[in-house]
């Protein structure tokens, strides 16, 4: 999530300098929509106490894949129904940008994480 939210900093900064504040606000927006759901998703997998049990893993990574989900929705649709300015093509595009870019990092971050462990296990054999 550091990587994330290192992404979401910089490009926000990157689109405020370019485009203005309000569209570096929604840069911003649109990545902490993805860094949100993500946070929800780590909780329930790794940090969430119940879930550590093997017997829990699959239903709990189901659960944080579904709220991940439901979460990215909800908060899209309250952004685009209560900020009309987010209607708009350009302010619409940086928004989906944000959220493509902190997307991307963090499927990034979670590749880079699991051949990390994909050589320890090897290691071990």
């Amino acid at each position: 999530m550091c990587a994330q939210l290192t992404t979401i900093v910089v490009f926000g900064l990157l689109v405020t300098g370019l485009a203005g504040v309000f569209a570096g606000l929604v840069a911003v927006w649109g990545g902490t929509i993805s860094l949100i759901a993500y946070a929800w998703g780590g909780f329930q997998i790794w940090m969430h106490p119940g879930n550590r049990a093997p017997k829990r893993m699959a239903t709990a990574a189901m659960r944080a894949e579904m709220g991940k989900i439901a979460i990215m929705l909800l908060l899209f649709w309250l952004t685009f129904s209560k900020v009309p300015e987010a209607r708009e093509m350009k302010i619409a595009m940086v928004l989906l940008l944000g959220f493509l870019l902190a997307q991307v990092v963090g499927w990034i971050q979670v590749a880079r994480l699991d051949g990390q462990t994909a050589g320890q296990d090897r290691h071990n054999d």
